[in-house]
Parts: structure tokens; C-alpha cells; sequence
């Protein structure tokens, strides 16, 4: 199952982020700071950056 998880790179959200990987699910998840974030795509987690959804 692919699940979608907001504020990837905080303590809940990276916890998280482990268990669901560990079970085979696909995840994706938004983040403020792709910089921070590098460790989740390298394994595996498709990254989204909140900048997508700023309106101007």
C-alpha cells in the first residue's frame, strides 16, 4: 500500500516513516526541507516539498 505522511522529518513522522518501510509499504511524504529529507529518499520514500503547495 503506498501512504502519504506529512512532516516526514520530525520525530513522529520519521518514526513512522521506519515502521511502515519495515512492512513493505511504499511511502511518500512532504516535507519542508528536501535537504533534510536526503536520508528518506535514500530509502526509497518518494519526497513532496510543502513549496508545491504555497499559493502566491
Amino acid at each position: 500500500m503506498k501512504i502519504f505522511v506529512a512532516g516526514a522529518t520530525g520525530a513522529i513522522g520519521r518514526t513512522l516513516i521506519a515502521q511502515l518501510l519495515a512492512q513493505g509499504h511504499e511511502v511518500a511524504a512532504l516535507t519542508r526541507s528536501l535537504e533534510k529529507a536526503q536520508i528518506l529518499a535514500e530509502q526509497g520514500v518518494e519526497l513532496q516539498n510543502e513549496a508545491i503547495l504555497a499559493f502566491t
